[in-house]
């Protein structure tokens, strides 16, 4: 089944490929859930993302974290995850021709952290009417990830803030607003890194 048909998606993050692997089994034994990624990520860690229903990833979540003890870093639980979120971490991204063409400013946030990154996605796209031109994550960038969206200046601006709104201790978003970016910045905001498994941290 698609990752698109469910709205709750969930994620934890180990310390170690050992604890992650340990995480993995005791969660999927746990309940019935669609693994959308699990595997190793800078630096040395390990990420498993995961959704289904809201009660099955409840109770895989909660197995997991269980299993991990100390050796767990971070989780993530979004039971109402935006669908643009879903759609990018599916490959369906807007691309930048189009962005530029229609969209009037631009939006950029960057996090310490993958689940940091998906949770602040998350809130600017559910505050504001924006679209996602770029998602990476975790490979090649330090474990850490940033997203890149378009909309009117408003709605960027609405969305950035919303990002920002509402962290837990020690987790920071940074983030910029460009009005009415110059081509050449859509150009760059769309590019693609070499490497498959660099555009798309989900990819096997």
């Amino acid at each position: 089944m698609s990752s698109l048909a469910h709205e709750t998606l969930a994620a934890v993050e180990l310390v170690s490929v050992p604890a992650g692997l340990c995480a993995l089994d005791a969660l999927v034994k746990e309940a019935e859930v669609e693994i959308l990624f699990a595997g190793d990520i800078d630096p040395s860690r390990f990420l498993v993302l995961f959704c289904g229903d809201l009660s099955s990833v409840e109770s895989a979540l909660r197995r997991a974290v269980e299993e991990s003890g100390n050796d767990l870093l971070e989780t993530l639980l979004l039971p109402h995850a935006h669908r643009g979120l879903r759609a990018a971490l599916d490959g369906e991204l807007l691309p930048p021709a189009q962005a530029e063409a229609s969209e009037e400013a631009m939006g950029i946030l960057q996090t310490h952290t993958v689940i940091g990154t998906l949770a602040a996605v998350d809130k600017a796209l559910k505050a504001a009417e924006v679209h996602l031109i770029r998602l990476r994550f975790a490979t090649e960038l330090a474990g850490q990830g940033h997203a890149v969206f378009v909309g009117s200046q408003y709605d960027v601006e609405a969305g950035l803030q919303a990002a920002q709104g509402d962290l837990p201790p020690g987790v920071q978003v940074l983030t910029r607003r460009i009005a009415r970016p110059a081509s050449q910045v859509y150009a760059a905001a769309g590019q693609r890194p070499f490497g498959h498994r660099a555009v798309r941290p989900l990819d096997a």
